[in-house]
């Protein structure tokens, strides 16, 4: 029996098989595996994503939203710790909608936010989520609306910005 798997395995390994990638984040964030990466992986990251636009339908996952959790995916299936992956998303703008706790995303698109459960993986990740205010003022989203996790700055200006001179890159895939 002991042969058997043995040779088995020489066998998948021969026929181009490969691992099974290691996720954080669960259905979300797909990626695929690189073989003969040449550009070397930092073993520390600091970013924070930009994130303003959101897709038409109210029914689908935003895709900037999606995008963090493919980095967070890729990065720790290459061997970064997650402790070695800060994060930060700053929601804005028409993405505004989609940090909404499904009661109230209900109320204004009649269904349930399909960014909640991507959310709430992400945030017991240590990705932090700020939201502008000023998107929320003049949206009139009001603070029992929005997801509890979710941290309000006065703007995203000021959130990109202070985040910025800490030390974190700015990602932008709008």
């Amino acid at each position: 029996m002991k042969h058997i798997l043995i040779t088995l395995s020489l066998l998948l390994a021969f026929n181009g098989y490969t691992k099974e990638p290691k996720r954080l984040i669960k259905n979300y964030g797909n990626f695929k595996q690189v073989s003969n990466i040449e550009f070397e992986i930092p073993k520390r990251f600091k970013a924070v994503f930009d994130v303003y636009t959101s897709n038409d339908d109210k029914e689908k996952v935003n895709g900037g939203i999606n995008t963090v959790a493919r980095y967070l995916n890729m990065h720790y299936d290459a061997g970064v710790k997650l402790k070695n992956i800060k994060t930060a998303i700053v929601i804005h703008g028409a993405a505004g909608k989609d940090i909404l706790k499904n009661s109230a995303y209900n109320k204004y698109y009649e269904t349930d936010n399909p960014n909640a459960e991507l959310l709430k993986q992400l945030h017991d990740n240590g990705v932090r989520i700020i939201f502008c205010g000023q998107t929320g003022e003049f949206r009139s989203y009001e603070r029992d609306e929005i997801v509890d996790f979710v941290d309000i700055s006065l703007s995203a200006i000021t959130a990109l910005l202070s985040l910025q001179s800490q030390g974190y890159g700015l990602i932008n895939f709008n």
